[in-house]
């Protein structure tokens, strides 16, 4: 080959990638002015607009990994779209599945509590009357309710609750619209407010509240709809209430003695008596499986940990006989976590793998594989003990 084709060849590289970068750079230039019009016209319209798509580009571009510091304890941790929210007695953090941290500020709330889905973060202070609403990456409003709070919720839709006491009703819920504006207002007659919880799908919540009849307890169960701003149902149960799960017509509620399912309109589908034995740990995930462990870490022999399906029939029962200070249910497994040892088991109960971890770790969820919380550390564990594993063939 001649030099002067050598010239040609290299010549014609040169005028490629200065083609392709030219390419790339109008790219890039298109989309910041597609940004930029966005930006403009999404602050025009709202302050909360605003800050929702700064919010967007906030989470896109946090960077950052595991081990993630925490300030102080950790008492609640919620997902969120594509993070993670941490409460702690003093501050919010809200991280990405990799670790990077989106969001840190002090709430300065006392008795603090959390709700968050759909962008939407409520932290309220149970049995007082302060809150906050966030979204992932900055405060968008506060105030103070007229009563103390019970509960708080978020729906799908970004429409959050807070379930208050009241005077002349017992209870209040009220409705906020995503941008902050109040929707309207629930009035509740019938029991002591407890909790609400939002359905897994849709516009829906869940109010429970606690009366006395007869010298026995009930739980009342009240569903309403947050776009139509109805009444749709409600009903009592003899029990105290522990927690619950609305997913779409059906209410699964876990109760001091038994889990049962019910129907919307209050009809009963199943039970599952729980012979006497006392609660240790409750997990759910998304109104599909139930996860009970039984006992008392004081007496750590005695406990066993139980999965329900949905129909509440018993898919795994395990004699575990260690201390459980955490579970996460996912679809497929149930991470527990014991003192130094995290086990993962498939929903018939093999188990499949096993992690090492600090012996102070309290706490664990699951995002692309366990975290645990430590003493002062959000740690992801990526090293399962080979020797101890059995998976599922």
């Amino acid at each position: 080959m001649t030099n002067k084709q050598l010239d040609e060849i290299t010549s014609a590289r040169k005028a490629r990638i200065a083609k392709l970068r030219r390419k790339r750079f109008t790219v890039f230039l298109l989309v910041c002015v597609v940004l930029i019009v966005f930006y403009l016209v999404v602050t025009s319209y709202s302050e909360i607009a605003s800050k929702d798509f700064k919010d967007i580009l906030h989470t896109v571009f946090a960077a950052g990994s595991y081990p993630i510091e925490l300030p102080d304890s950790v008492t609640m941790v919620e997902k969120n779209e594509q993070a993670v929210v941490l409460l702690t007695d003093t501050s919010i953090k809200t991280v990405k599945g990799s670790g990077a941290v989106i969001y840190e500020a002090a709430h300065g709330i006392t008795s603090a509590e959390l709700a968050s889905r759909a962008g939407r973060i409520v932290v309220y202070s149970q049995s007082g009357k302060s809150y906050k609403v966030y979204n992932r990456s900055s405060l968008l409003s506060q105030g103070n309710t007229e009563f103390e709070i019970a509960g708080a919720a978020v729906v799908s839709s970004g429409r959050y609750c807070l379930l208050t006491r009241g005077d002349e009703y017992t209870s209040e819920l009220h409705v906020y619209n995503k941008d902050t504006t109040k929707r309207f207002t629930w009035y509740g007659t019938d029991g002591f407010p407890l909790d609400v919880i939002a359905s897994e799908s849709g516009d829906t919540v869940l109010v429970s509240s606690m009366k006395s009849a007869e010298g026995r307890l009930y739980t009342v169960l009240t569903v309403i709809n947050t776009a139509s701003q109805k009444e749709e149902s409600t009903f009592s149960v003899e029990g105290l209430y522990v927690d619950a799960v609305l997913d779409g017509d059906d209410i699964l509620l876990v109760l001091d003695t038994k889990a049962a399912s019910f129907k919307k309109d209050g009809k009963l589908q199943w039970t599952y008596e729980y012979g006497g034995k006392q609660l240790l740990k409750v997990a759910h995930q998304e109104g599909n499986n139930l996860a009970i462990c039984f006992g008392d870490n004081t007496r750590s022999e005695i406990n066993t940990i139980v999965v329900l399906n949905r129909k509440l029939s018993q898919q795994m029962h395990e004699e575990f006989r260690k201390e459980v200070h955490g579970m996460w249910l996912d679809p497929d497994e149930l991470y527990v976590l014991s003192r130094g040892k995290v086990y993962v088991y498939s929903l018939t109960g093999s188990l499949r793998k096993t992690y090492t971890c600090s012996t102070s770790a309290y706490y664990i969820f699951e995002w692309g594989g366990p975290v645990v919380l430590e003493s002062q550390f959000a740690v992801k564990l990526t090293d399962p003990d080979a020797a101890e594993n059995t998976y599922e063939s």
